[in-house]
């Protein structure tokens, strides 16, 4: 599955109220995503897909970043 479908996945079931147009430039606190949405998202990313974000980096402010962030974490047999 692509990074940004799995994000969107999480995302609907987090956010308040889910944006039906998600994009990558969508800021996360402006679709209903506070830091503790955002640490339980990455936590169940990390849970359930075997990523590995260590806690000093800089947590994301858009959709955009959130990709990127699980991108760069993602165990080379997930990618």
């Amino acid at each position: 599955m692509e990074t940004l479908e799995l994000i969107n996945e999480y995302i609907k079931r987090h956010a308040d109220n889910p944006p039906e147009n998600l994009t990558m430039e969508s800021r996360l606190d402006g679709i209903g995503i506070d830091s503790l949405a955002l640490l339980e998202i990455i936590f169940e990313l990390e849970e359930k897909h075997g990523i590995n974000v260590p806690n000093d980096v800089p947590m994301p402010e858009t959709v955009a970043q959130l990709v990127e962030l699980i991108e760069k974490f993602k165990p080379a047999s997930v990618k």
